[in-house]
């Protein structure tokens, strides 16, 4: 079987899976926009509390990018490339 070429919808690079059911990650949410090195998992300096937002305390901040000033919060989360028939 042929390996099928999927394209991720957010930033358009191409993935090869081996077979429909096939799933990949894209590392897209990884790469900083400004500079393009891979950024670092980000940990809040405070208690999970005080980012609460309508009771939700989902943190929205993944990762960051402290080579620049200020620095950059990645807020995209991971994307799955599958075969779309």
């Amino acid at each position: 079987m042929e390996n099928m070429a999927v394209q991720c919808p957010k930033c358009g690079k191409i993935h090869h899976l081996k077979s429909r059911s096939d799933m990949v990650v894209c590392d897209c949410w990884r790469i900083c926009p400004i500079c393009g090195a891979e950024m670092t998992p980000y940990t809040p300096d405070t208690a999970p509390k005080t980012y609460a937002l309508d009771g939700l305390r989902e943190l929205q901040v993944l990762v960051a990018c402290t080579r620049h000033s200020p620095p950059f919060y990645g807020l995209q989360k991971p994307v799955e490339v599958r075969w779309d028939a």
